[in-house]
Order: C-alpha cells, then structure tokens, then sequence
C-alpha cells in the first residue's frame, strides 16, 4: 500500500508538472502572438504618422510602396502600402515576435484627407484689394510654366471674388484691364470671414495639426534644397520645385502653417500655404497651389507669381495690395495637385481594421 500511495502520488506530481509545462508554454506562445500583433499594428500606424504625401501620394493605383522595421519594445515588421483609388489605400502589415517564433498580419484601410477647398476666383478677399503697376489678376484657367502634364483647361472663373465691386480698385494699373475672368470682379454680399476661414469641414486653426510643415513666420526665402542630390524634407524652407517640376523636389507639395505674418523675399514653392497672419511677398517668389491667409496679402517687386488660387479673410480689415509685375493666375491643375498631394493618410472610421493571419 506504501508503495501504491508512492505510486499515486508520483502520477499526480508527474500530471501537475506536465500540465504546468503546458500552461509555460501556452503563455509563452501567447506572449509571442501578442509581440507580434503588436509589431503588426505598430508597424501600420507607424505608416500613417510618418506619411509620406511624395512617395506615397504619386503612385499609380495598384502600385505599393514596401516598409519595414523594428520596435523598441521588441518586435519587428514588414508590409506594403497598396494604392486602391485615387483616395484610397491599404496598408498590409505583417509582425513578427522578439525571437520570430510568432506571425501576426492585419490589414489598415487608410484615406486621403486633402484640404476641402473651392476656388471660385483667382483671388477671393473681403478687404479692399488694390490693384496697381504692371500687376494681373486673371480668372482664366492655365497650366503653370514648365507644366506639361495638366488636363484640360477648365472654364475660367472670376478674376476677383469680393463683397462689394467697389472694393476692388484699378486706378493704378498701366496695363488695360489688370483684372480679367469671367466675370472679372465677382460681387457676393454674402461673402464674410467665416466663410473665408473654413475649409470644408475644418475651421481655420484646424488646418495646423494637418501641417507638413509649421514655421514662426517671419522674414524667409523659400527654396528647395538637397543633401547628397536628394531632397532634404527637413529644411522647413524647401517647399518643392515647380520651377522644375523633375528635380529631387518636384514631387514635394507640403502643407505649410505659418504662425504669424509670414514675408516671403524671394524664390518658390508649391503646395498649400497657410497664413495666420499677414502674408507679403516679393523677389520674384513663385509659388503653384492654394494661399490661405488670415490677414490681408501685399505682393510686390518683379516677377513674382501664385498660380492656382488665394483666398485673404481680412480678418482684422487689411487691404490687399498687388502691385509691382505681380500675377496671380487661376489655374485648377495647381490648385487640384497642391491639394491633393500634400494630403495626409487617416484610417477608415469604421470597417478599417482587419485581422489577415
């Protein structure tokens, strides 16, 4: 009977250890699952904060863009981003465990979120907009210089869009008609700041946290630049090249926030321009997208251009002045391409997130 009871007792001490063995190992397994759920989903969100609108914003539909990487809480992933549409993505990320023991892959529905923005004029204010020198403002719609690849012109808008036609003078003007569109001077007294100061869905001060790029404002000359014949994204002052629209910067189109009036003196950029503030410019600056600006606008000198659109809120009552060889030209290829590529990604609200493996 001692020996049975010894016998009992080793089979219930050899069954816990076995079942103890079983559970050490189900919870290491688990462990491993869930570094690499974690890697998997780290990996995919790492995607869409570290946006890249030049890489991932021109590619073909159907066209993915590889990634890959480590976490520092262990763990590491690799993936693609899939374009589906023109605004639609997939990010495919696949996780692996600390010692690669675990597989874990997730799929993230992802949307392009542009600036909602309607031009319906190559200039809209609400102060007064003075119009003198040599300037032009003009409605009909043309591609920007050196833009070969634009559709279509569309039909042309309203060279200035305003509250009240008399707000708009071209006494000064040495040049026939300074201001052409149809019509040329675009009267709406239902024009006010508030509709100035939204864009789409977002109020104006949202468009700071949709910022590529976020400078102090101040005096600045905007210029692409490179570090090793690649474009240096870093340089707050790189704003693209659509004076070369091949170069290692022609395919960046950032959002830029300036907090503060913001004087430009010389060189180019494209995209979107925010202003929170007053916006001057001069040098010869050329710049191809939409201009956003709290204030009011003065643009002077030779040479200097914005093609696509620009809407000045006056918020505090500044007048607008265009003077010099200024040209501010509708134009609704760099409008569509400034917005459209320096949108950011966000993933789907609802039915974005799925589990692949």
């Amino acid at each position: 009977m001692a020996v049975f009871a010894l016998l009992v007792l080793g089979v219930l001490v050899g069954t816990s250890f076995f079942v103890g063995r079983q559970e050490l190992a189900v919870g290491r397994s688990t462990v491993r699952l869930e570094e690499a759920l974690a890697a998997a989903e780290g990996g995919a969100n790492l995607q869409l904060a570290l946006w890249d609108p030049a890489a991932l914003n021109t590619i073909a539909i159907g066209d993915s863009v590889p990634f890959g990487g480590t976490l520092p809480a262990g763990g590491w992933y690799r993936g693609a981003t899939r374009r589906l549409s023109d605004l639609l993505y997939l990010v495919r990320s696949e996780g692996f465990s600390r010692d690669s023991g675990a597989r874990r892959e997730l799929g993230m529905l992802a949307r392009l979120r542009p600036v909602e923005i309607r031009l319906t004029a190559a200039l809209t204010a609400r102060g007064t907009t003075v119009v003198g020198d040599y300037a032009r403002i003009d409605g009909a719609d043309r591609a920007p210089p050196g833009w070969s690849d634009c559709p279509a012109s569309e039909p042309a808008v309203a060279g200035g869009h305003v509250p009240d036609a008399s707000d708009v003078s071209t006494a000064g003007c040495a040049g026939p008609s300074c201001v052409t569109g149809s019509p040329a001077v675009l009267a709406d007294s239902g024009l006010d700041g508030t509709m100035l100061s939204t864009a789409g869905d977002a109020a104006f001060d949202d468009l700071r946290s949709r910022a590529t790029v976020a400078i102090p404002g101040g005096t600045r000359r905007i210029e692409p630049s490179r570090i090793g014949g690649v474009c240096n994204t870093l340089d707050p002052d790189n704003w693209g090249s659509p004076l070369e629209p091949g170069g290692p910067c022609g395919r960046r189109f950032p959002i830029v926030w300036s907090e503060g009036d913001l004087t430009i003196t010389g060189g180019q950029g494209q995209g979107v321009l925010v202003v929170n503030g007053n916006l001057s410019i001069g040098g010869g600056f050329a710049f191809n997208g939409v201009v956003l600006v709290r204030g009011g606008m003065t643009a002077a000198g030779a040479g200097g251009s914005v093609h696509g659109g620009v809407v000045a809120a006056s918020a505090g009552g500044q007048q607008n002045d265009i003077l010099g060889s200024t040209v501010i030209q509708y134009s609704s290829c760099a409008a569509a391409r400034g917005i459209r590529m320096s949108a950011l990604a966000a993933p789907l609200r609802s039915r974005g997130w799925v589990m692949l493996y």
